[in-house]
């Protein structure tokens, strides 16, 4: 429980693990708004915890108010407070100097100047209380789980990094008939799955003139919660928002939309529970979509493509298979191997990098070696485990509320299972510099599943990282980094799908 802070450099390497969210991400998602932009010195009465089956009975506004407390204690700057909140051993491993350049190195540098708390969410791991705090910064939200013994001291704190706060206008319906004119294009506001559970805010863009039929592409997002932008925490770049008005502006539709987990994080949460698949995160809304292309007289039904990033990509031949039907397959970082073995391999990737630099010793990683030991023991038995037993069992490592099952389904239903059965045109690209989903790996595993099938083209872009962006990044935790900076979709790939689709 104490595994992501100490008295060396980690504060710095935490930047690296923290950005696993591109692959793997935590959901989140809330219709509550801040309405004061300034720092906030107490807990807003708005907060709310979300309680578990395992935590009913346990005083939560006791725990609750600590994880406040000491949350403002850091953010006001007095870190010897704060410390003194801590165990006798978490007193031993953590002093002011490393609180104080974890929150400024590497929380503030990424998330912005503190603003509030957002919300507050819990959970029972052993003998231990965790307030999962939601922290609001200028930039975007950040999580951080503060571990409780039973007496209120804290034994422990784990980071789950930057996170996208969606604002309540931002999730509200709008106006159908609301348009924006941009240069060679226009963008209709929508709603994707009105009138169900979860509405998403949307945009289509329609490129302008359309004398005929145009066709049309519907982008599914990577893991995690993502708004219609796919924008990255921290960096603020927007790779889903280029791709959209590159293509319209040359001549081909483009329907983008908040994903569920991030516009209804809770409500997914509540209504699915330990039972939530990829399904209910991400196919069931792209399906949504294809079907509002479909019905849009300005679209050729019979040319609607899908572009799939990272999680998307490897779901497009599924989802393809599930009703689609779509015209291409464009496959951005896509893997054939699970998604939870990535994420191992991704956790190890940025010690070993923190290591190799001299942030950190491997003894300052005892703790999060010992979990990475149980998520490989559980990916081990992911397959033989009982549908009951997956959802109830956690999966260490990722946010509460996060079970085996939503795993154990994807493994159910492998990419080569509906990737080989593809007829339609698959075009597959891959960053070269992509630490993340490996060019030298992931793309091989690729080629030689597609061997001999003429339907399917590949393109790899040697210095590009997993969000197609130019990068210099020599192992993954520069990549992380490369990430996290400002940047822009690589050109030549925007005109690479345009003359794929169009040509």
């Amino acid at each position: 429980m104490r595994n992501l802070l100490s008295r060396t450099k980690l504060p710095v390497v935490i930047l690296c693990i923290t950005l696993l969210f591109i692959i793997t991400g935590c959901d989140n998602g809330n219709e509550e708004t801040i309405a004061d932009d300034t720092p906030t010195t107490e807990l807003e009465d708005t907060t709310e915890v979300e309680d578990t089956a395992d935590v009913v009975d346990v005083d939560w506004d006791f725990y609750n108010l600590r994880a406040a407390e000491f949350v403002f204690a850091v953010a006001s700057g007095d870190f010897d407070s704060a410390i003194g909140m801590f165990d006798e051993a978490m007193s031993e491993a953590v002093d002011a100097e490393a609180l104080q350049g974890m929150w400024e190195e590497v929380i503030i540098s990424l998330a912005g100047e503190f603003i509030t708390i957002h919300e507050i969410q819990n959970a029972v791991v052993e003998e231990f209380y965790i307030s999962t705090v939601i922290m609001r910064h200028e930039h975007s939200g950040f999580g951080w789980n503060v571990v409780f013994s039973e007496d209120g001291l804290i034994a422990g704190l784990s980071t789950l990094g930057t996170l996208l706060l969606p604002d309540a206008e931002n999730i509200h319906t709008t106006d159908e008939a609301e348009r924006n004119q941009r240069e060679g294009f226009v963008d209709y506001h929508i709603i994707v799955g009105e009138g169900t559970m979860f509405p998403l805010r949307g945009i289509l863009s329609i490129p302008d003139d359309v004398a005929e039929q145009v066709p049309a592409v519907v982008i599914a997002h990577g893991s995690g919660g993502s708004d219609l932008d796919g924008t990255l925490p921290g960096a603020g770049s927007t790779p889903y928002r280029e791709i959209a008005e590159f293509l319209a502006a040359n001549g081909i539709a483009v329907i983008r939309y908040d994903k569920r987990t991030f516009a209804h994080g809770r409500q997914v949460a509540q209504e699915f529970g330990g039972s939530l698949t990829v399904w209910e995160e991400t196919i069931e809304d792209i399906l949504l979509a294809t079907e509002m292309l479909r019905a849009d007289p300005r679209i050729d039904s019979d040319r609607i493509y899908i572009i799939g990033h990272s999680l998307g990509g490897v779901l497009a031949p599924r989802i393809h298979a599930e009703g689609g039907d779509f015209a291409g397959l464009i496959l951005m970082t896509a893997t054939t191997r699970p998604i939870l073995e990535l994420f191992v391999e991704q956790t190890r990737a940025s010690i070993d990098a923190a290591i190799y630099l001299g942030l950190a010793e491997e003894a300052d990683f005892a703790g999060i070696l010992d979990e990475l030991d149980e998520l490989e023991e559980l990916l081990g038995r992911l397959a033989d485990m009982s549908e009951e037993e997956a959802k109830t069992t956690p999966v260490p490592m990722h946010g509460i509320g996060t079970m085996a099952y939503y795993y154990k389904n994807q493994m159910a239903h492998p990419f080569e299972k509906y990737a080989q059965d593809v007829t339609v045109p698959i075009l597959i690209m891959q960053g070269g510099r992509d630490f993340q989903i490996l060019p030298d790996v992931d793309f091989v595993l690729l080629q030689e599943l597609f061997a001999g099938q003429n339907n399917v083209s590949f393109r790899l872009y040697d210095d590009l990282n997993h969000a197609f962006m130019p990068t210099t990044a020599e192992n993954f935790m520069e990549h992380a980094e490369s990430i996290m900076s400002p940047g822009h979709v690589y050109t030549q790939v925007l005109q690479d799908i345009v003359d794929w689709i169009l040509g």
